[in-house]
């Protein structure tokens, strides 16, 4: 279930309106930030992903084999296009997505991260992301502890 949740998920903010400019960095980091929100507020994962510690941040371990096979299915496509002067790897959905897999809290919570984070850049994403404890003290290509992703960045009042 986990997986057709993360598929769902990919393909929701691939068409979703309130999300602008989305490449793979910025869905991976909407992914990690729906995560970790479904975490502290609902006690558990929506996706059930592990996050591996990137330099631009967390990624979903199984993320990049789930973006293939969607695309393979052509219910996803990227392609690239120029934003300024940064070359964009966009990712599109090609239909609408199933949401009934998800609860309503589950839905209420992926349209508010939509709706505060869908609009930023994909870099001030990975810049939010590296204020997250659980990526912060991550080893570089490392799992991201459950833990500390539960214990995010809003309460670290100190800053890391």
């Amino acid at each position: 279930m986990h997986s057709r949740k993360l598929e769902e998920l990919m393909i929701h903010l691939g068409s979703h309106p309130g999300v602008e400019n989305l490449g793979s960095t910025k869905l991976w980091k909407l992914i990690y930030f729906v995560d970790a929100k479904a975490l502290r507020e609902l006690g558990e994962s929506l996706t059930g992903s592990e996050f591996i510690k990137y330099e631009h941040g967390p990624v979903p371990s199984r993320g990049e084999k789930h973006l293939k096979q969607l695309v393979k299915k052509g219910e996803l496509v990227t392609k690239q296009r120029l934003v300024g002067s940064m070359t964009l790897n966009e990712v599109t959905a090609e239909r609408s997505a199933d949401l009934s897999v998800f609860s309503e809290d589950e839905r209420v919570l992926i349209e508010s991260v939509c709706i505060q984070l869908g609009r930023k850049s994909a870099k001030l994403l990975s810049d939010l992301s590296h204020d997250e404890p659980a990526w912060h003290y991550a080893g570089m290509l490392g799992k991201l502890s459950p833990e500390l992703i539960c214990y995010g960045a809003a309460e670290d009042s100190d800053g890391l």
